[in-house]
């Protein structure tokens, strides 16, 4: 029996493996179309197109307008429309590949109980993330999907005991809490249950790391103010 990527084990395709997350895959794309083509949520879709805009126009969040998350969503939306172009089609594709992060993150988690455990997990994260919520780029989306690969990664790396592991995980817990720190409860929880066995060789490259991905956050204090910051992100949403 092949031993799954979250207990350790190296990707290695088989025909079941690629059956499996065919199926899944297929399933995610089967309301794209219409996603693609739904009025959708007309307030967040606003957000997350205006507010990358004014980004690449050298406004900064907390100071020249209202932005209640972090700045990674908004630095990276900039850079992906810079890219691929500025539409409303450019925001969904976005938007659906966080979606497809999450649910392959659910999947990895998953797979440890079979593959039939982890495409029906699978599915049933589809079906409350896309269905719903539709293709809009929200900053949460990011945050989770992230989140949820560095808690696989941490989980990874309590079988291997790498530190690349240990790194990896930091990084992308660091850099989904540039997308939105308020989830950084539930993801520091998350990650001390994992590292905390292995404290000694784990826990030093995990938060190194996660400093790393936070330079964002770190970037965005300097050039908005600590007080801004602070106003923007966590008093105004109370």
């Amino acid at each position: 029996m092949s031993i799954p990527f979250v207990g350790g084990g190296r990707l290695r395709w088989s025909v079941r493996g690629l059956v499996s997350v065919s199926a899944l895959l297929a399933f995610c794309l089967l309301p794209v179309r219409g996603l693609y083509r739904a009025t959708g949520s007309s307030m967040e879709e606003g957000f997350m197109l205006v507010f990358p805009k004014l980004v690449q126009q050298g406004k900064i969040p907390n100071v020249d307008f209202l932005h209640l998350y972090g700045p990674g969503s908004l630095d990276v939306l900039a850079l992906w429309y810079w890219v691929v172009g500025y539409t409303l089609e450019a925001q969904r594709t976005f938007g659906l590949l966080q979606n497809l992060g999450i649910v392959f993150a659910i999947y990895a988690l998953t797979r440890t109980w079979g593959r039939v455990t982890a495409v029906g997990s699978g599915v049933i994260a589809a079906l409350l993330i896309m269905t719903p919520i539709g293709l809009s780029a929200l900053a949460w989306h990011g945050a989770v999907a992230m989140a949820m690969w560095a808690i696989v990664f941490a989980m990874r790396a309590r079988h291997t005991a790498r530190t690349f592991d240990w790194a990896v995980a930091g990084l992308l817990a660091g850099l989904a809490l540039t997308f939105r720190p308020d989830i950084i409860l539930a993801l520091s929880a998350a990650l001390l249950c994992a590292v905390w066995m292995h404290r000694r060789t784990g826990l030093r490259p995990l938060l190194i790391a996660a400093v790393i991905g936070l330079i964002p956050m770190w970037i965005h204090l300097v050039v908005a103010g600590p007080w801004n910051v602070f106003d923007g992100i966590v008093l105004d949403p109370v």
